[in-house]
């Protein structure tokens, strides 16, 4: 099934200096099928699934808010993730 990740920003590289506003990416299977503007991705595959995503979507992890204080790594991603991350 064709599903459309959408966010807010979706960087193409992870040191892109102009992130695209309201994009999606559309990703069949396993595989990314297009990166663009989500309305045009909506027009383009009008029956694929959309998930909303907060945040920024990029190639990889990109975390970019301050990253809380924890004794060892492993707590750190911990409390990313109950921040949401």
């Amino acid at each position: 099934m064709l599903t459309l990740h959408a966010a807010p920003l979706v960087r193409l590289a992870p040191d892109d200096a102009a992130p695209l506003h309201d994009a999606a990416v559309a990703v069949d299977g396993d595989r990314i099928a297009a990166v663009g503007p989500l309305d045009a991705l909506r027009g383009t595959y009008p029956r694929a699934r959309v998930r909303q995503w907060p945040g920024t979507l990029g190639p990889g992890l990109v975390h970019d808010a301050p990253v809380p204080d924890a004794p060892s790594p492993r707590e750190r991603i911990h409390a990313l993730l109950r921040l949401g991350a």
